[in-house]
């Protein structure tokens, strides 16, 4: 016999599942704080990456010029250029990361609240199919004390009902 509740969970389920944004449910196993530093700290890394390379290419098709003027440059002056674009750089993307990051968790945690209740629905009707399913086969799960279950147990068929 089908279960008309159960197909309509499991079909809500299947589609969020199907047409998710790309990273939601991973992002379901991160607290807000962490996927945000984590975003921010994949930003970082990136920016000192690209900066440092787009300094390396300037370096070089510049090379002529550079190398002219290497007797005369202020070392000092031109490391100070240097970090301080860097730090510059470093600010304007790891604000920009911090926004967009805490945007897309927020935006995320409304459908995977929905996605978790609907899952929670789902495992509460197998659970009562379960137990069904164990009073008429006979069997039932002993429950300790502790929260597991340590035995099945055949259960008179005869005397009760």
């Amino acid at each position: 016999m089908l279960d008309e509740d159960k197909i309509r969970l499991m079909t809500k389920i299947t589609i969020y599942e199907k047409n998710e944004e790309p990273g939601e449910l991973t992002m379901s196993r991160y607290y807000r704080e962490d996927y945000v530093k984590l975003g921010c700290l994949k930003t970082l890394v990136v920016t000192t990456f690209c900066y440092w390379l787009l300094i390396a290419v300037y370096i070089i098709l510049n090379m002529e010029s550079i190398m002219n003027q290497i007797n005369s440059m202020d070392y000092f002056d031109v490391m100070t250029k240097l970090m301080t674009g860097y730090v510059g750089a470093m600010l304007v993307f790891y604000l920009y990361a911090f926004l967009i990051y805490n945007y897309k968790y927020a935006k995320a945690k409304k459908h995977l609240v929905r996605y978790n209740k609907n899952l929670r629905r789902l495992i509460k009707l197998y659970e009562k199919d379960e137990v069904r399913d164990q009073i008429e086969d006979g069997t039932v799960k002993v429950y300790s004390e502790i929260g597991g279950y340590s035995d099945l147990i055949e259960t008179e068929q005869g005397g009760r009902n």
